[in-house]
């Protein structure tokens, strides 16, 4: 009884096993590789520093991005990531305080009534856009660092 359960249950151990197909092997190996190597390439043609980022920019304003059909979408789009913006520096008020949030919401707020209610004032614009980048400047900075910063001109 003993031997019938073992000869049923079966060892392989002694039979060979059958070795992969090495081509198969191969294929795969490769096929692993490809995405990494289209990564690094796309990567080195990525522009890495902001004068390549004005550079490419430039060039496809030149190119007449204006012009394209789905322009209508862009302000949508456009919106849409403000808000994501907005989103995220409004997460971090417990970490890094209400003055980063307030100069990107006076930026958001000042962007959009320049675009809605003044089209042709473009000074109003271009404070909106320099109150979100100062609103993202100062996320990145830690609280401490700007409480030293603060306090330090205060002192003087």
């Amino acid at each position: 009884m003993e031997n019938s359960a073992s000869n049923s249950s079966g060892c392989s151990c002694s039979t060979p096993a059958t070795p992969a197909n090495p081509v198969l092997t191969g294929t795969k190996k490769t096929a692993r590789a490809i995405p990494p190597l289209l990564v690094s390439i796309l990567f080195a043609f990525f522009p890495k520093c902001p004068v390549c980022w004005a550079v490419y920019m430039s060039m496809f304003g030149s190119l007449g991005l204006a012009r394209l059909p789905y322009m209508s979408w862009l302000f949508p789009v456009l919106l849409l990531c403000l808000a994501g913006h907005l989103f995220l520096v409004y997460r971090k008020i417990p970490q890094k305080g209400y003055v980063p949030f307030l100069l990107s919401f006076a930026g958001a707020i000042a962007i959009l009534s320049g675009r809605t209610f003044f089209p042709t004032e473009r000074w109003l614009l271009l404070t909106g856009m320099a109150l979100i980048v100062s609103g993202s400047l100062f996320n990145s900075f830690s609280r401490d660092r700007m409480s030293f910063v603060v306090s330090k001109t205060n002192n003087h």
